[in-house]
């Protein structure tokens, strides 16, 4: 039947102004009145009984919070003293270096004094050293030169990379093999 009731019968949607309109008339005064002058009822303790008998037995969920409380206090004291323990075995080493002599670069402060004394003898006689193949020998040698002294300032005092040692190493035979060929063409 009210199956059929629902079919037969449209829906009606009441605007808002309908329910506002009722909101107030239930909280006039002469409603208010008339709700405090109904009378208390108090029903009998053995009412609140049977409901009470009646209701689910209470979980004990808080059981449960406390034992996974616990699981993770007792996990983060587990964690804290395994870390804890491993921080005070903590060695302290030191190792020593045995640099090989082969890698330190050659510094040969003749080959600069050589250096100079060409410049020198290119100053008194420019005919010889206008020469294409001893110019081309002069340039060769001032790149290299040039070259060095980047090497050593990237070096520093302490000589600490072996690959550059061994270039500076190398530019300095290459320098000195060059002035050797330039003193032969004087």
């Amino acid at each position: 039947m009210a199956k059929s009731l629902n079919d037969k019968l449209p829906a009606y949607l009441p605007p808002e102004s309908v329910w506002e309109g009722i909101e107030q008339t239930l909280n006039d005064l002469p409603l208010q009145e008339a709700v405090q002058k109904l009378p208390a009822y108090t029903p009998p303790p053995q009412t609140w009984q049977k409901i009470e008998q009646q209701l689910p037995a209470p979980t004990r969920q808080w059981h449960w919070y406390s034992v996974a409380a616990a699981i993770i206090i007792l996990l983060g004291i587990g964690t804290y003293r395994i870390l804890n323990r491993n921080s005070s075995q903590t060695k302290i080493s030191y190792s020593e270096e045995i640099i090989n002599p082969k890698l330190q670069p050659v510094v040969d402060q003749s080959l600069d004094k050589q250096y100079a004394q060409l410049q020198a003898i290119c100053k008194k006689e420019v005919t010889l050293c206008e020469k294409p193949d001893f110019k081309s020998l002069k340039q060769e040698l001032e790149q290299l030169t040039l070259a060095s002294h980047q090497l050593k300032d990237a070096l520093g005092n302490y000589n600490t990379d072996a690959n550059l040692s061994a270039q500076l190493s190398e530019i300095e035979a290459q320098r000195a093999d060059i002035l050797k060929k330039l003193n032969e063409r004087i």
